[in-house]
């Protein structure tokens, strides 16, 4: 979630799989993609734990005036682990991540800033895989007027190897702010790649995070997808759960699919946030 002037709320991989909204909401897990925003998650740590995946990652700031450290696994445990750096130089946020897996080498660089009720962060990621070569660019603008959020953004991925094609991303989201810092947004995408592969998608998502008092958030997000034209899309709904307790945060990742098969699993993953304070 977007709060402009104020630190972002933490969050996980679980979280964010229910809302299906993407970098377009705020989350401790985009550091990623920005590495400038360690600068805005000093002094936590999340892990998620699935039937098949596990992922974690700790921010510490042993000293602001030096600049915030953290390491991540990224979901797919082949990419490794990243470790990152960011500082706040000059009214801007600078981050830098790389991971040290030689097979997997990755690179990124990010920077932030932050005037006003306003917010505009850039990102370039370079990956050199076993398996693909990639380039990302990224650019995302944030306003908050009143209690609204309003975030257009732009992700080109340049992919050079097994195939070259260029794939960009545009999009736009609307949040509103509703009780107790919760939520509902709706917003749509559309994304088209040329190259060795071409293809053309819409993607049009909408949800809501609600705190029903300071313990418990219910959230649930909901997707269609397009390819190539609006007609057969694919609906997707993913509901969640999420306790809050002091400085800690506990999400589930419900299996709507459960009550329709009893075979299913209830819970798709779980998740964990927490905020230690200073060193």
């Amino acid at each position: 979630m977007l709060l402009i002037g104020v630190q972002a709320a933490s969050g996980n991989h679980t979280r964010m799989d229910a809302l299906m909204a993407g970098d377009f909401i705020d989350d401790i897990i985009y550091v990623d993609m920005y590495p400038n925003r360690l600068m805005d998650y000093q002094n936590n740590l999340y892990l998620d734990i699935s039937t098949n995946t596990a992922d974690f990652g700790i921010i510490g700031t042993p000293n602001e005036k030096y600049g915030v450290i953290g390491t991540w696994q990224n979901p797919l445990a082949e990419y490794g682990f990243n470790f990152g750096y960011a500082v706040s130089l000059y009214e801007f946020d600078l981050g830098v991540s790389f991971s040290p897996n030689k097979d997997n080498l990755r690179l990124g660089f990010g920077i932030g800033r932050e005037f006003f009720d306003q917010k505009v962060e850039v990102s370039f990621l370079t990956f050199d895989g076993t398996e693909e070569d990639r380039h990302t660019f990224r650019i995302r603008y944030s306003r908050r007027m009143g209690d609204f959020n309003i975030v257009p953004r732009y992700a080109l991925d340049y992919v050079s190897d097994p195939m070259d094609f260029k794939k960009h991303r545009i999009g736009l989201m609307f949040q509103r702010m509703i009780l107790n810092e919760g939520f509902v947004y709706l917003g749509a995408e559309y994304d088209f790649t040329r190259g060795d592969i071409a293809t053309d998608s819409t993607h049009i998502h909408g949800g809501v995070e609600l705190r029903l008092n300071r313990y418990l958030v219910l959230r649930c997000g909901i997707a269609e997808h397009f390819e190539d034209s609006f007609e057969n899309g694919t609906w997707y709904i993913e509901p969640g759960i999420g306790l809050r307790i002091r400085d800690f945060s506990i999400d589930f990742h419900l299996n709507h699919e459960r009550l329709f098969d009893k075979e299913q699993t209830f819970f798709k993953s779980f998740g964990l946030d927490f905020f230690f304070g200073r060193f």
